[in-house]
């Protein structure tokens, strides 16, 4: 829209204006083909694994009953929320007590989990202005499971080269099942090329715009969800509230 009103005021002889316009739809073209996946019929096995994550965005407190409704729509085994600096014991104690088959639990690095089945142990990695990185070790009812769980430092002017490198070798030394996190970097980003050695991305098993953040206006597709090969993703779905400019992503894969 910018180019075309650009063009409009700025190239009124004729060739120049057809060239441009021509230029800003093909652009436009090019954009919607790579950001944006057509919502398709995709049947979603009763033996699948399923994740929510959010970054709830550290608001004063955490909104949920936004949560609760998607936790008794979905029934995720899997809940992950990044940016919940406010969460409290109080919205601990809510949570067990309307889904009592989950464990709840506050991390450090302002995360919080939940766990459709028991939570065996939890390993916290940090490296300041840099990453935080949750392992969590659970026992689902489909079998052992390995979270790697991390939120890196929001700097657009910061190489990530060494942090998404680090945090790469930590989920691998560790074999980790599952990589969700707002890593604050587009999955374009030539340094995730090395994840897709091990792990599958959702990336191409979304639907609707592929960006994450920030709300209202798709630009950037910063919130990732990886898989271990040969894990095989079967979905991945966006929801967008207005209590967070990060879209809320749930993923579907079979073990």
């Amino acid at each position: 829209m910018g180019g075309i009103i650009i063009t409009i005021l700025f190239f009124r002889p004729k060739a120049y204006f057809i060239l441009f316009v021509c230029m800003t739809l093909g652009l436009t073209g090019i954009w919607i083909n790579n950001a944006y996946f057509f919502p398709k019929t995709v049947e979603i096995p009763r033996d699948a694994t399923s994740v929510i994550f959010w970054n709830a965005a550290n608001r004063a407190t955490i909104h949920l009953d936004f949560l609760s409704e998607n936790i008794k729509h979905i029934a995720p085994d899997i809940i992950a929320l990044a940016e919940t600096e406010n969460a409290s014991s109080q919205d601990i104690q809510q949570l067990s007590k309307a889904f009592p088959a989950y464990e709840f639990r506050i991390l450090e690095g302002d995360m919080l989990i939940g766990i459709k089945g028991t939570i065996e142990k939890i390993t916290y990695i940090i490296e300041e202005q840099n990453y935080d990185i949750n392992f969590v070790e659970a026992q689902l009812k489909s079998g052992p499971i390995l979270i790697a769980f991390t939120d890196t430092f929001q700097d657009p002017g910061m190489d990530k080269r060494k942090t998404l490198e680090t945090i790469l070798q930590l989920v691998s030394e560790r074999n980790s099942d599952l990589i969700v996190g707002d890593f604050n970097t587009p999955y374009e980003s030539v340094h995730f090329r090395n994840y897709e050695l091990d792990y599958t991305s959702f990336h191409n098993y979304g639907q609707g715009f592929s960006a994450t953040w920030p709300f209202g206006i798709p630009l950037l597709e910063i919130d990732q969800i990886y898989v271990l090969k040969p894990i095989a993703p079967i979905l991945l779905q966006k929801i967008y509230y207005d209590v967070s400019d990060h879209a809320m992503l749930v993923g579907h894969f079979k073990q």
